[in-house]
């Protein structure tokens, strides 16, 4: 008997009664791909153009302390 002659007889095969969820990958879910509106986009570059000022700030900072340790400027 082929699958279609069982199923007729109301015989089922034992994988039928399987429960058969879709599952996704973990894959799949980190590369979903979601637009971003310009409005959206535009406040996220301000942000990291913000960002990066901070970091240059700090940089420069850092250059000023190191070159006055470097030339003994710092009282002990």
């Amino acid at each position: 008997m082929d699958e279609k002659q069982l199923f007729d007889s109301g015989c089922f095969l034992p994988c039928w009664t399987e429960d058969v969820a879709e599952q996704q990958s973990p894959i799949a879910t980190v590369y979903t791909r979601g637009n971003k509106d310009l409005q959206t986009l535009l406040s996220e570059l301000e942000q990291i153009k913000g960002q990066i000022q901070d970091i240059q700030e700090r940089q420069w900072n850092l250059a000023r302390l190191i070159h006055f340790h470097e030339n003994n400027l710092v009282k002990d």
